[in-house]
């Protein structure tokens, strides 16, 4: 049976840094109240929580509206340049109000759970990451307990090193769907360490290290270990710009409204929202040459790299000054492979890594057994009253019924 942690609140900085940036930009951009609503959804149908869970899970839900940002952590964030002062003064003042905001119901004889959060976007933007922390917390306390955390330190000591030595920049990804807050604190703590011990036996062979552990997008844990919090921009963000300025172009003023904000810092656009041929279309050599790389979600990422290299090219850049970050579904060895790939192909790589981090367990009663991990999301569903969709370049992974999917096609002239 699992070890459960002590009862404690999270901080507000327990979310992955893109909320935060988004938060800022959508701010310092529209300065406006903007109602929207984001709609949660199980991808694992067989894996459901019960009614303890849930009674747990609306508790934490509902404690979330007394998290305040600290001296310490107000601090924290003022170090970051790319946040301004009144964004801080902002989140300093900021409070979850989540009995007006976020909507749980529960069927006892299915087992599904609907939950809905409903406001401002400025407001609601933060939800998301910690809300599907709970949600995998709850599932592992009260309804899969056939686990514990024996081996865990070991386990991802082995796969810093392995990435480490391969010469793979990467980074932790955890925090949406990892097994509970004493799994991430203890994977990214065992991270840090392995890093830091790499890094003095280089120095003492005389040599270069070969890969590193660029930091975390959970924002508490980078305070926490004293590591860089990285993230830049979700598929929400070209959701919303979709709704707010219309669809044809909706990738191009993504990023423009995004270096606008920040002038080049946060420079990996993200290329899936309305599949990576749309966005093509609108990252030309202007766009291209603002933006330090490209992040691959969905699809193939063999064939991004390929695609990505040549689209480079064609544009009269040359592909090994940009980077591809990696962040859909890796685990150490993918990573390894991928990381080859993209070196013979010409570009540099970088590797967003999460639930292989977080959530990787084996059942007590049976060792050979994996502890399936949720498959969960929280998606931005409406924008200023109009339905907002993700086509992504994996199928399964679009937000939206079918007729919806194809009407957004049409309007985007994608014709398969």
């Amino acid at each position: 049976m699992a070890a459960t942690r002590h009862e404690s609140l999270m901080s507000l900085l327990d979310n992955d840094l893109y909320k935060f940036t988004m938060q800022h930009a959508v701010l310092k951009h529209y300065n406006k109240d903007i109602p929207v609503v984001y709609q949660f959804t199980n991808r694992e149908k067989d894996l459901h929580l019960n009614a303890e869970a849930v009674q747990w899970l609306k508790k934490q839900i509902k404690d979330m509206a007394l998290l305040k940002l600290t001296e310490n952590e107000r601090e924290f964030l003022s170090r970051l340049a790319f946040l301004d002062g009144d964004y801080v003064n902002y989140l300093a003042q900021f409070q979850y109000k989540p009995e007006e905001q976020v909507m749980v119901k529960y069927d006892e004889g299915t087992g599904d759970l609907e939950l809905e959060v409903r406001g401002k976007w400025h407001e609601t933007i933060l939800y998301e990451v910690p809300l599907l922390a709970l949600i995998s917390e709850a599932y592992f306390r009260y309804t899969d307990r056939d686990w514990n955390y024996d081996h865990q330190v070991e386990h991802a000591e082995q796969k810093t090193k392995a990435l480490l030595e391969h010469g793979c920049i990467f980074s932790e990804f955890g925090t949406r769907r990892r097994r509970d807050f004493k799994t991430h604190d203890l994977v990214m703590k065992t991270i840090y360490e392995t890093t830091e011990q790499y890094k003095k036996d280089c120095a003492a062979k005389d040599q270069a290290p070969k890969g590193n552990c660029a930091g975390t997008s959970n924002v508490y844990l980078a305070m926490k270990y004293n590591v860089i919090p990285i993230g830049t921009v979700a598929h929400e963000f070209f959701m919303a710009v979709s709704a707010l300025e219309g669809v044809k172009h909706a990738n191009r003023d993504t990023l423009n409204i995004w270096y606008d904000v920040y002038k080049g810092n946060l420079g990996i656009a993200l290329t899936d929202t309305f599949t990576t041929p749309i966005f093509l279309k609108d990252f030309d050599h202007d766009l291209a040459s603002k933006y330090t790389g490209v992040r691959q979600d969905s699809g193939s990422a063999s064939d991004f790299i390929n695609t990505m290299v040549a689209h480079y090219k064609s544009i009269g850049i040359d592909p090994s000054t940009k980077t591809i970050v990696f962040s859909d579904s890796l685990n150490v060895e993918r990573a390894i492979h991928l990381h080859d790939q993209a070196i013979k192909a010409g570009i540099k790589a970088s590797f967003g890594i999460g639930t292989s981090l977080t959530n990787d367990f084996q059942k007590v009663s049976d060792k050979s057994v994996k502890s399936k991990a949720l498959n969960i999301v929280i998606k931005l569903k409406e924008c200023n009253g109009k339905r907002v969709i993700k086509l992504s370049d994996d199928s399964l992974k679009h937000s939206a019924d079918e007729a919806t999917i194809q009407a957004f096609k049409k309007e985007l002239g994608i014709t398969n």
